[in-house]
C-alpha cells in the first residue's frame, strides 16, 4: 500500500515589518520582527522530526516585492537543512511575493522545485518510484484576478497521488481581494487527492475528502491574526482516508481580553484582576501580545477617563521586556460608562434628541477621507469595516454622555 507523508504551509510573510509596534521596548520589537524566521526554523524542525517526503509552501513566502537580502538568505539556509534529511520542498508564489526579476538573485538546493507563472506539474520520485505529481503556478504579477483553477489538468493516471497547490481566495468572500479566485466544486471536479491553499491567513478545511485546505500563515503578524498559527501535516493513502494533523508554528500569539470594571472600587483592584488574567494566559514556551478592553460601568469609570491607562499598562508590562518568552500589553483601551439609564436621560429633551441623531448617523468613508489622505497615517491604516464604524459610533457616543453627564455635575 502506497503512502506520502507532507507538510502544507503557506503565507510565511518572511521579514514582516509588524507595522505599528515600534513603540514597543527595542530588544522586544526585533523578537517580535523575527518571529516569522523562527515560525520557519519551527516548520523546518517538524518536517524532520515527523520525517515527511517533501513540504509544499502555497505562496507568499515573502511579504512584499522586494525580497530583503536577509530574508533571502534565511529560507535558503532553512531549505537547505532539508536536502542532507531528503525532503523535497515545492514552492510556488502569491501575490505579495509574485515573480519578477529579483528572483534570480538566489538559488536554492537541489530538493527546492519553483513552479513557472503558468499551471504546470512537477513530479515527486522516491527511491526511483514516482508516487505524486504536483501542480500549480507563480503569480508573474501582484494583481492576478482572473480564475486559474480551469488550467489544472491531471496528467498520468498511473502516479498514485495528485495533489494541487493554489494561492487565491474562495468565490463569494468579498473580505479579502479576489486574487485567483476559484469554488470548491471546481476544484473537487479537477479529481486530485489534496488541494494546499493560500491566501488566506487562517487554518480551514473546506472540503474534507478530497481535502481543500487553507493552512493559515505560520506566525500572527496584527490582532486580527489572533489564536495558534502553523501548517498541516497529511498522510495520503490508497486504501485510507486523508489523515491532517494541525502543528503549530507561531512563537507570538496575539490575544484579546475583556476586563470588567463592575463591583471594582479602586484601580489596584482592577490592575490584580488584569495581572491574574496574564498569568493564566501565560505559556512557558510562547510569547504574547496582548490586548485589553476595559468595559462595563461602575465607581472605576471616571479614575480611567484621567489619562491612568498608560500608567496601567507600564505597571502591567514591568520586567517583561527581558523575559525570552515575555506576555506583554500593546494596548489598553477604555470603554466604560458612566453609570445612567439611558431610558431616564431620553425623558430629558437634549438626550432625546441627542440619541435621535446618534441612531440616524452613517459613518459614510467619506467621513474618514482626510485621514486616509494624510501621507503618515494612510500607511498604517487599513479601510474600516463595518463593524469597526459601528464600534467608533458607539465609543464617540459613551464619551459624548460621559462629558455631558460631567458638565451638568459641575
Amino acid at each position: 500500500m502506497k503512502k506520502i507523508r507532507f507538510l502544507h504551509a503557506a503565507d510565511l510573510h518572511l521579514d514582516s515589518p509588524f507595522k505599528g509596534l515600534e513603540h514597543l521596548p527595542g530588544e522586544m520589537f526585533q523578537k517580535i520582527r523575527k518571529s516569522t524566521f523562527r515560525s520557519l526554523s519551527k516548520l523546518i524542525d517538524a518536517a524532520i522530526v515527523h520525517n515527511v517526503d517533501f513540504i509544499l509552501l502555497a505562496g507568499d513566502l515573502f511579504d512584499r516585492e522586494q525580497r530583503s537580502l536577509y530574508a533571502q538568505a534565511m529560507l535558503r539556509k532553512e531549505l537547505s537543512r532539508l536536502q542532507s534529511a531528503d525532503i523535497s520542498v515545492y514552492i510556488i508564489h502569491g501575490n505579495h511575493d509574485f515573480l519578477t526579476g529579483h528572483d534570480k538573485s538566489f538559488t536554492y538546493s537541489e530538493n527546492v522545485s519553483i513552479f513557472a507563472e503558468e499551471v504546470e506539474s512537477k513530479p515527486f520520485i522516491k527511491e526511483g518510484e514516482h508516487l505524486a505529481n504536483i501542480y500549480g503556478f507563480s503569480y508573474n504579477k501582484r494583481h492576478l484576478t482572473k480564475n486559474m483553477s480551469r488550467k489544472y489538468k491531471k496528467q498520468n493516471e498511473l502516479v498514485p497521488f495528485h495533489i494541487g497547490m493554489l494561492h487565491g481566495n474562495l468565490s463569494g468572500r468579498e473580505d479579502h481581494d479576489p486574487y485567483a479566485p476559484f469554488t470548491v466544486a471546481e476544484l473537487i471536479d479537477k479529481e486530485l487527492h489534496y488541494w494546499a491553499l493560500g491566501h488566506i491567513h487562517k487554518q480551514e478545511v473546506l472540503h474534507s475528502n478530497p481535502p481543500v485546505v487553507y493552512s493559515g500563515n505560520l506566525q500572527g503578524r496584527h490582532k486580527k491574526e489572533a489564536g495558534p498559527k502553523g501548517c498541516f501535516l497529511v498522510e495520503l493513502s490508497e486504501m485510507e482516508s486523508p489523515k491532517l494533523e494541525f502543528l503549530e508554528t507561531s512563537v507570538i500569539e496575539w490575544e484579546s481580553h475583556e476586563v470588567s470594571i463592575a463591583g471594582l472600587n479602586t484601580l489596584d483592584e482592577l490592575m490584580d484582576k488584569m495581572k491574574s488574567i496574564l498569568e493564566k494566559t501565560r505559556e512557558v514556551e510562547k510569547s504574547k501580545l496582548i490586548s485589553f478592553q476595559i468595559v462595563g460601568s461602575g465607581e472605576l469609570h471616571n479614575l480611567l477617563y484621567e489619562n491612568q491607562l498608560e500608567d496601567l499598562m507600564t505597571l502591567l508590562n514591568e520586567g517583561e521586556e527581558i523575559k525570552d518568552n515575555f506576555l506583554y500589553v500593546y494596548t489598553i483601551k477604555g470603554k466604560t460608562m458612566a453609570q445612567y439609564s439611558i431610558d431616564k436621560l431620553k425623558e430629558k429633551n437634549f438626550y432625546r434628541d441627542f440619541f435621535s441623531i446618534v441612531e440616524n448617523t452613517d459613518l459614510k468613508d467619506e467621513k474618514f477621507a482626510s485621514l486616509f489622505r494624510h501621507s503618515d497615517a494612510r500607511s498604517f491604516l487599513e479601510p474600516f469595516s463595518e463593524t469597526e464604524k459601528g464600534e467608533i459610533l458607539e465609543e464617540a457616543e459613551k464619551w459624548l454622555i460621559t462629558k455631558f453627564l460631567t458638565i451638568e455635575k459641575g
